[in-house]
C-alpha cells in the first residue's frame, strides 16, 4: 500500500543529532509514512543509533554526498508526496496531520518554517507564507524568489515534493555536488511544476549550530557554487518563452558576489582565477537592471574597482 508521505533523511556521521530528529517523526500523530535513512559512509555511532529504530528503512553506501544520498533516497520512496529532513533538523509537532488534508495533487505544496539557535535553545520563526496561495511554479519562483526571508527560498525541506512529478520530470540533486544543490533542485523544480500551493502552518523546524553545513568555510563546497551557476546560466539563458527576470537577477548577483569582499576575505584573493573560470558572455546577458551593468563593467576594468565602489556605497 502506497503511503501518503516517504521522508527522505541523508545521514554522514550524524550520532549527535540523529535521535532527536528521528523521534521528532516517529512521535507524529499521523501514522502513514515512511522514512528512508540514507547512511551516507558514517564512521561514528551512528550506524549503532539507527538500529534502535527497527521502523525506519536503512540504505548504507560508501560515502558519495548528500545529492547523491537524496538520490537514493527519492529513488527508494514509495509515497504519494516526499518530505526531505536533514539529519540534524527536526518536523514539529503534528506537522504530518496538518500537511497531509492539504495535499490534492499539487506537485509541490510549501509550508513555513522556523529556526532553532543553539546552544540558546531560542526560536526564530519569520514566517515567509503569510497567506495560502496557488499557482504554477515558475510563477511562484518569480513573485517570491528575491524576497528576503529568514529561511532561504532554496531550501528544498521547506516543500514536499509529489513523487510522480519529481519522477517524470527526473528531477535529481546533481550527483557529487556538495553546496548549492537546493538552488539547482529548487529551481528546476519550480520551472517543470505545473501546480504548486502554500500554507501557512509552521512544520519543520532548522536547527542552526556550530557544525551546521551553511556556517561552515570549505573551498570544495565553493567551487561546487561555481559549477551550480555555470549549469544554471547553460540552463536558462537559451531558454525561450518564460520570464526569466528573477533567475537572470540571482545569476549576476552571484557573479558580482565572487568578487566581493566577502568572497575574498573568506577565500583569499581569487580575482584571477575567477577571471578564466567566468564565462563574460554569460554574465553580460544576465545584466539586466542598470545597477548589475555598472557592476559588470567595474569588474571588467578592473575587480578592485568594484570592490572600492563596494566599500564606498556601505
Amino acid at each position: 500500500m502506497t503511503p501518503r508521505f516517504s521522508i527522505v533523511i541523508p545521514a554522514y556521521n550524524a550520532e549527535a543529532y540523529l535521535q532527536p530528529c528521528l523521534d521528532s517523526i516517529f512521535s507524529q500523530d499521523f501514522p502513514d509514512f515512511e522514512v528512508i535513512v540514507i547512511d551516507d559512509g558514517s564512521t561514528d555511532g551512528t550506524a549503532a543509533l539507527l538500529h534502535r529504530y527497527p521502523q525506519a528503512k536503512v540504505i548504507r553506501q560508501e560515502n558519495q554526498g548528500m545529492s547523491t544520498a537524496r538520490n537514493r533516497g527519492i529513488d527508494e520512496a514509495r509515497g504519494e508526496y516526499i518530505l526531505f529532513v536533514d539529519s540534524d533538523d527536526l518536523l514539529t509537532d503534528n506537522a504530518l496531520a496538518a500537511l497531509a488534508p492539504q495535499l490534492a495533487g499539487e506537485d509541490i505544496v510549501g509550508f513555513n518554517c522556523q529556526k532553532l539557535l543553539e546552544p540558546s535553545g531560542e526560536y526564530t520563526c519569520h514566517p515567509s507564507i503569510s497567506e495560502p496561495e496557488a499557482s504554477d511554479g515558475w510563477t511562484y519562483y518569480n513573485r517570491h524568489r528575491l524576497t528576503p526571508t529568514d529561511i532561504h527560498f532554496v531550501c528544498i525541506w521547506q516543500r514536499a515534493y509529489r513523487r510522480q512529478f519529481l519522477n517524470e520530470n527526473n528531477l535529481r540533486f546533481a550527483d557529487g555536488i556538495l553546496r548549492a544543490e537546493d538552488d539547482l533542485f529548487t529551481t528546476m523544480a519550480m520551472l517543470a511544476a505545473q501546480s504548486l500551493k502554500t500554507i501557512t502552518p509552521c512544520l519543520y523546524t532548522y536547527r542552526v549550530h556550530a557544525n551546521s553545513i551553511t556556517t561552515t568555510v570549505d573551498r570544495r563546497r565553493f567551487d561546487d557554487s561555481l559549477k551550480v551557476q555555470h549549469m544554471l546560466a547553460d540552463r536558462f539563458i537559451p531558454l525561450q518563452g518564460i520570464d526569466k527576470t528573477a533567475i537572470y537577477r540571482v545569476l549576476a548577483s552571484n557573479y558580482i558576489n565572487l568578487f566581493s569582499h566577502r568572497t575574498q576575505s573568506l577565500y583569499g584573493n581569487i580575482d584571477r582565477e575567477m577571471s578564466r573560470w567566468i564565462n563574460w558572455k554569460q554574465f553580460r546577458t544576465v545584466c539586466i537592471t542598470p545597477r548589475h551593468r555598472r557592476l559588470y563593467r567595474l569588474i571588467r576594468l578592473h575587480p578592485a574597482l568594484f570592490r572600492l565602489f563596494e566599500h564606498l556605497t556601505r
